[in-house]
């Protein structure tokens, strides 16, 4: 099983709906930037690292494969972001 073995927060230069943003590293050996922190209706969430397509949407360029890992990853970030505060 991965496990994350650190994460950083990084403030935005203007806050507004993103709070941070947060760089994760797996298992020593992979590193994860562009998670952002997110302000939403119930709170805070984490966004994955996506890109705009031609079509305007966004998609994914990093994600977890299954819900345990998405919350491994969430849990992590949310925790070491409330940390910082």
């Amino acid at each position: 099983m991965v496990e994350i073995t650190e994460v950083r927060i990084y403030k935005p230069k203007q806050e507004g709906t993103v709070k941070a943003y947060a760089t994760v590293s797996l298992d020593n050996e992979f590193v994860v930037k562009g998670l952002k922190i997110l302000e939403g209706e119930n709170g805070l969430w984490v966004g994955m690292p996506s890109r705009r397509t031609k079509e305007g949407t966004f998609q994914d360029i990093f994600h977890p494969a299954n819900k345990d890992a998405r919350e491994k990853i969430v849990n992590a970030v949310l925790e070491a972001y409330r940390e910082q505060l």
